[in-house]
């Protein structure tokens, strides 16, 4: 279904989760800011982003340079994460999943750090462009979206930290501590939406009272379309197996954001635009693999998202 001509389009902009993996998608939107010229939020009229595609839906309603956070992820990925390469045997795999048996993997000072230092106190209503961005309250177990005071009648979360919003978002449980907001807990928005283009969609039609026939989306994944694990699959795979190479939640981010994009080309067809890159089986990717070989295939697969004809015409549309 096409435009409807004598309706300005609304467009959405939507983010998926996946750790380290993000540097990709911060590639993809950094030369895709660079070629049109200005902060890249201004192009679009809502931008969703869940864990680390929260982070950088952020950045975006912030104006804050992708470029600035493509070296964010560069400079500080061993820092918030670690220097090691992926786990590989029997030994190092055991050795890996021990480091969160008593305590989240990580400490999450590094990554706060570098969100603070970009987005200093700011809150949600001070903003520049609108967005919705997925955690989960484990106090009270219940789906929570933070958004910035943009539906008509509604203030959002007007009041509280950018910065807090993008650790909660991003508080993957076992890997960073859940972050504390008022008198309740939060964690991964990824537990049920690493692909936020329905939650977009649902935000724009029934808050912002948009109709359906105005919207067009383009939606980045994380490089993990048409993951393969590694390893060698065995019908007795316990945690070791499961766990400590990332297999667990790497196949939970594919499906979830292929079974999302399925259901989104149904139903906005081609006013939907999904940009990712197949996964590169015999590398040493991970969630939280920020090796500088993890980084260089990142950004190349960003690069070569962005050489391919058929997706930068599709993108002249939602670019000008």
């Amino acid at each position: 279904m096409a435009d409807n001509d004598n309706e300005k389009p609304f467009q959405i902009l939507s983010l998926a989760g996946g750790g380290y993996l993000g540097l990709y998608t911060a590639g993809v939107l950094a030369e895709l800011e660079e070629q049109v010229g200005e902060p890249l939020g201004r192009r679009f009229d809502l931008i969703a982003g869940t864990s680390v595609g929260g982070i950088l839906a952020i950045a975006l309603a912030y104006e804050i340079p992708m470029a600035k956070i493509k070296q964010l992820f560069l400079e500080n990925g061993t820092k918030i994460f670690s220097g090691r390469s992926l786990p590989t045997n029997p030994v190092s795999r055991l050795r890996d999943l021990t480091r969160s048996v008593l305590g989240p993997k990580y400490n999450g000072i590094a990554l706060n750090k570098a969100l603070v230092t970009h987005l200093g106190r700011k809150t949600l209503g001070e903003a520049i462009h609108p967005i919705v961005v997925p955690a989960v309250n484990i106090t009270n177990c219940t789906t929570k979206v933070f958004k910035t005071p943009h539906a008509p009648g509604s203030r959002g979360d007007e009041g509280i930290r950018a910065a807090s919003v993008a650790m909660a978002t991003s508080a993957a449980p076992t890997y960073f501590p859940s972050i504390k907001i008022g008198s309740e807990l939060y964690a991964d928005g990824g537990m049920f939406a690493v692909a936020p283009d329905l939650i977009a969609m649902h935000e724009a039609e029934n808050f912002m009272k948009v109709s359906p026939s105005r919207i067009r989306m383009l939606s980045i994944g994380t490089a993990t379309a048409n993951y393969r694990p590694m390893s060698k699959l065995s019908e007795k795979d316990g945690a070791v197996e499961w766990l400590s190479d990332g297999r667990l939640i790497l196949s939970l981010i594919s499906v979830q954001q292929q079974h999302v994009q399925s259901m989104m080309e149904d139903q906005l067809r081609d006013r939907y635009l999904h940009l990712d890159a197949d996964w590169p089986v015999e590398s040493e990717l991970g969630i939280d693999i920020a090796t500088p070989e993890a980084a260089r295939i990142l950004l190349r697969l960003a690069s070569d998202t962005l050489r391919q004809p058929k997706i930068m015409r599709g993108l002249k549309r939602y670019l000008g």
